[in-house]
């Protein structure tokens, strides 16, 4: 397990109510089923579809929700975008 900071933005923020927070995780599996339980299903459907970097990375270009985490990381997350 890694000791990492997440950051919501947009509707995550919103829905959350909150900007940061510090997780324990080994894996963004890991991220997504603990804000998952602690958000609900409408805040787990966001996150299927949500864009994610790791420490600046996007993680589709690492090995997307399976790219392991290290103590110190920062997780950004953000949702799918929609516009005209």
């Amino acid at each position: 397990m890694a000791a990492v900071e997440v950051r919501l933005f947009a509707t995550l923020r919103r829905e959350t109510g909150v900007r940061s927070l510090c997780l324990d995780s080994a894996d963004l599996d890991g991220v997504v089923r603990v804000l998952g339980s602690r958000y609900g299903a409408g805040l787990l459907h966001q996150l299927e579809r949500a864009t994610f970097l790791v420490n600046g990375r996007n993680a589709a270009q690492l090995m997307g929700l399976r790219t392991e985490l290290r103590d110190g990381d920062v997780i950004s997350i953000f949702p799918p975008l929609a516009g005209g």
